[in-house]
């Protein structure tokens, strides 16, 4: 009767453990969308569809890419991907812009940056609106070519 006791008791604490193991696997899995910047907030649908007066040339991206690299990679990191050295310490975390790229319009794109939420501030304050499209012609650049499935825009 002392073995199956101890051989029930030892099932019983395996079970809970792995029960334990896959439930916090779980929580973990769902917590990581909103982590790693994969949130994102809609713009009213007139600001999303605002044309971009700036064309989107190689002058225009350096120029964004340029005020991007200045004030924007603390949070959103040198690629883009939302992983820069400040993101740690913002709830929510920074958005992913390289995912992001070619599935919002540039209206949308430019009423976020030039109207902040939370930690992202307002930037219509201190960029010009060109510099503001500069920085949407630098974000949207960043979209991957590679992706197979077509892109549906905000």
């Amino acid at each position: 009767m002392k073995g199956y006791r101890k051989h029930a008791s030892t099932l019983m604490l395996i079970f809970f453990l792995l029960s334990g193991s896959y439930l916090w696997a779980q929580g973990d899995k769902q917590k990581k969308p909103k982590e790693q910047g994969m949130h994102h907030w809609t713009a009213p649908q007139e600001e999303k569809l605002r044309i971009n007066p700036i064309p989107l040339t190689d002058e225009s991206i350096l120029r964004g890419k340029n005020l991007y690299t200045k004030d924007c990679t603390g949070c959103h990191g040198v690629k883009g991907d939302g992983k820069g050295p400040d993101a740690s310490y913002i709830t929510p975390r920074p958005s992913n812009l390289k995912a992001m790229a070619g599935h919002h319009r540039d209206g949308g794109l430019s009423w976020k940056i030039r109207k902040g939420k939370g930690a992202m501030p307002a930037w219509e304050e201190l960029f010009s609106e060109e510099q503001i499209w500069d920085l949407v012609n630098y974000i949207q650049s960043l979209k991957s070519f590679d992706q197979k499935t077509p892109l549906k825009q905000e």
